[in-house]
């Protein structure tokens, strides 16, 4: 997370414990934990100074959404990538003749990246 002061000074800090509308937090430089409280909706410091307190999924940029059509790719590089991952060899470029053959999925297979599962 990212604090800042009324002053403009900017630290940042990661979240201890959070209970209603307290928060303690560890501000990197600082020997010990700092304690914040919202009151009327404004942080405010332990010397009653408003700051500004920005999440780390706040701040972080908005990626584009993959649409169903980025993920399709042509009948020859989906050989090639099946290749790749069965036999670990290189992928087959796409004028090469692959040795298993997307034709049978009737036209252009869908290739998507795979999340791991949660153990």
């Amino acid at each position: 997370m990212l604090i800042t002061y009324s002053d403009g000074r900017a630290v940042e800090a990661v979240l201890l414990a959070r209970s209603g509308e307290a928060m303690r937090v560890a501000m990197k430089g600082a020997d010990d934990a700092t304690e914040f409280r919202r009151i009327n909706g404004t942080w405010v410091s332990d010397d009653c100074e408003p700051v500004r307190i920005e999440f780390e999924w706040e701040r972080m940029e908005q990626r584009p959404t993959v649409s169903e059509a980025d993920c399709y790719c042509s009948p020859e590089r989906a050989a090639g990538l099946i290749r790749l991952l069965l036999t670990g060899g290189p992928v087959l470029g796409e004028d090469a003749s692959p040795q298993l053959s997307a034709e049978a999925a009737g036209g252009p297979v869908m290739i998507c990246p795979l999340r791991a599962s949660a153990n």
